[in-house]
């Protein structure tokens, strides 16, 4: 998924991308059985969503002088939580750089600050143009399913192909206004999309 015939990834790179698939897997499993989702391919969906999220602490550096500022690492909600209690399986006790992850969830832009990775539901639709400019220049990674996001101004988006698999669209431009920067092999798997 993530190599293509001239690129060869690094052995490290490979066991963590192993072991986010295989996690991935087992919570698919898991979670399948247990969520109270309304429909069993939307709680697929937001599995996988939940697994990217995670996996985008690895693939996006963020200031340095940020992070050694910071005592934990923060995957946010604003918004409606899709994710029902997906993300909190999906994280665990993992560790960013040896800091602590948590998940937090939130009804209020002015409130994210803190965040390191921000999901915007799709209930927060009417209240983009509020948010983007709340968070304009801030190293904070926004991510969502809503259509036209990174066209607007987001940074991520997930969308399903035609096959109903979860892919991304990406938008390096904002990202490196908020002093962030993809991984190339991030780049790699994902749609490149310009703002409108």
């Amino acid at each position: 998924m993530f190599t293509s015939p001239n690129f060869t990834l690094p052995m490290q790179l490979r066991w963590r991308l192993f072991y986010a698939v295989l996690l991935s897997s087992l919570l698919c499993l898991v979670i399948y059985h247990n969520s109270l989702a309304a429909s069993k391919e939307q709680a697929k969906e937001y599995q996988v969503k939940a697994v990217y999220l995670y996996n985008f602490s690895h693939f996006i550096h963020w200031p340095d002088t940020l992070m050694l500022s910071k005592n934990m690492f923060n995957i946010c909600i604003l918004g409606d939580n899709p994710f029902h209690n997906t993300l909190e399986y999906v994280v665990g006790k993992e560790k960013f750089k040896e800091k602590p992850i948590k998940v937090d969830y939130f009804s209020n832009v002015v409130d994210v600050d803190e965040c390191q990775i921000l999901f915007i539901s799709q209930s927060e639709q009417g209240q983009l143009k509020t948010i983007f400019e709340h968070l304009q220049y801030k190293p904070i990674l926004t991510v969502s399913d809503m259509s036209d996001f990174v066209e607007l101004g987001g940074m991520i988006k997930f969308y399903l192909n035609r096959k109903r698999q979860v892919r991304l669209a990406i938008n390096p431009e904002i990202l490196r206004e908020a002093r962030l920067q993809a991984d190339a092999n991030l780049l790699r798997i994902s749609e490149i999309v310009s703002r409108k």
